[in-house]
């Protein structure tokens, strides 16, 4: 047996334990269990605190393209009239501001250098995300909120002695939202 071929197969094994692990805590965040995040305290007024999450504003960039007509007249000799051409716009995500994230018992606050945001669960339509972030549709608000960031902040998850160091994506931070969101509303009822 070639030398370090037993530290490589451990490797592998605590790798796998990882991910079954993550996948497990995950499957239960999907069903509200929360009791996997390390810290988490239904009875304590803030749930979760996000750092460095970015709020992100879709803006539409009016498009435009010069053509016109061109002939040749001669060797080396053109005539060219120029004009306009209108494009359909394109949309660009503009960062409006980074700051803090905070889930509450009763909804979610964001509060960065210039904008400060705040959405009770009960105005909440919908939650959908992306790879890095959610997307936001409130009643109370006149445009969806698009946070991005999720890959800069960092959850431990715990799995019966074991505890993980968790990257949250933008499945994971709604998947959080949500399932606070269900723990407020089943105490309020």
């Amino acid at each position: 047996m070639p030398f370090g071929l037993k530290k490589k197969k451990a490797q592998v094994t605590v790798d796998r334990q990882r991910q079954v692990d993550v996948c497990y805590a995950t499957r239960q965040m999907e069903q509200g269990n929360l009791s996997f995040v390390v810290g988490y305290d239904p009875s304590r007024p803030i749930i979760f605190s996000f750092q460095n999450v970015s709020l992100v504003e879709a803006k539409l960039i009016p498009g435009t393209s010069e053509g016109g007509i061109k002939n040749k007249i001669s060797k080396g000799l053109y005539f060219y009239v120029g004009q306009t051409q209108e494009q359909a716009p394109t949309e660009e995500l503009v960062e409006l501001d980074i700051g803090i994230m905070t889930i509450t018992q009763y909804g979610i606050a964001f509060a960065g250098r210039t904008k400060h945001i705040n959405v009770n669960f009960d105005d909440i339509d919908s939650i959908d995300h992306m790879n890095n972030g959610i997307t936001i549709s409130a009643r109370s608000q006149l445009q969806k909120l698009r946070f991005e960031g999720a890959e800069r902040v960092v959850i431990p998850l715990k799995v019966q002695d074991r505890t993980y160091m968790q990257t949250l994506s933008g499945r994971l931070m709604r998947l959080l939202i949500e399932a606070a969101m269900n723990a407020s509303l089943d105490r309020s009822e």
